[in-house]
């Protein structure tokens, strides 16, 4: 299973080379880090509370997710290792991201940056610190939050695996939030014959069926208000925009077109549909898989 994975993602970064929507430079770095993130889930040590200290199934069912994403286990540190490797990264870059990276560093040798703290507000969603530190660094302002999302995910991941082997992959969820933890989705894509529709957690990664016609953010299910658009560019992709809650969210649907699928790459590769979808007046609740 393991080696299909990386088949699947190293043949989804080769197609990325020829993409023109995202430079060079960043699609370099996000190379680096997705396949390292992928070497260090199989390695994470984490454990994940018994069955009986989860949420129970029937209120699971209604929504409550089986554990808040506060309380997830984490390899601190393995965070630790992976953050300082990531921010080497950073470092070596030119430009704003490069500038960045050493504004972190100093504020980290200097006793202003608490690594745990900096945990502890990802796992909770505290957006507080990230907003605080973004002054510091104001031509890339997410690129603490970058960090500690890329450092952690890992962690994340491989709680999130053990957690959903308790779930039943095939039941739709009657809410678009995701059934481990809670978080909201970050993109979805169809699937089978008859195009069913999966999320992909924003936090865990975690893939669960949702309603095909619902907005995975306000539950808005009527056919008035919700509507699809896509762009020739870039085949295979759409966008689902409410207009109860003025979201969107964006889709993909490769079953005709024999690509391979990595949920937070499509959702880079997809990023025209972004500006498209913002420039409309609509909203993305989540950040990017890359925080953006």
């Amino acid at each position: 299973m393991q080696s299909d994975t990386a088949t699947v993602l190293e043949k989804k970064l080769g197609l990325l080379e020829s993409n023109t929507f995202v430079s060079p430079e960043l699609l370099a770095l996000v190379s680096r880090v997705v396949r390292r993130q992928a070497e260090a889930q199989a390695e994470a040590q984490v454990s994940v509370p018994e069955r009986g200290l989860l949420a129970p199934a029937e209120e699971n069912l209604q929504g409550r997710p089986l554990l808040p994403r506060a309380d997830f286990p984490v390899d601190r540190g393995q965070a630790g290792r992976l953050f300082e490797e990531f921010l080497a990264l950073f470092e070596e870059l030119a430009g704003n991201l490069g500038a960045a990276a050493q504004t972190v560093r100093q504020a980290i040798q200097a006793g202003e940056l608490n690594l745990d703290a900096a945990f502890a507000a990802l796992l909770a969603g505290d957006d507080a610190p990230f907003l605080a530190f973004a002054e510091r660094t104001p031509d890339a302002p997410l690129t603490l939050h970058f960090l500690a999302q890329a450092a952690l995910t890992p962690g994340v991941t491989a709680a999130a695996a053990q957690l959903a082997a308790h779930l039943d992959p095939e039941t739709t969820r009657m809410h678009g939030h995701c059934p481990v933890c809670g978080s909201l989705p970050l993109i979805t894509t169809l699937t089978g014959k008859e195009g069913a529709r999966q999320a992909t957690c924003s936090f865990c990664r975690t893939a669960y069926r949702i309603r095909r016609l619902a907005c995975p953010f306000c539950d808005h299910a009527e056919p008035k208000g919700t509507r699809a658009f896509s762009v020739k560019e870039i085949p295979g992709y759409r966008v689902e925009v409410c207009d109860s809650c003025k979201s969107y969210i964006k889709t993909t649907d490769f079953r005709e077109l024999d690509l391979p699928s990595v949920p937070v790459l499509d959702d880079l590769e997809s990023l025209p549909l972004d500006i498209l979808a913002q420039d409309q007046g609509f909203k993305r609740p989540t950040l990017s898989a890359w925080g953006f």
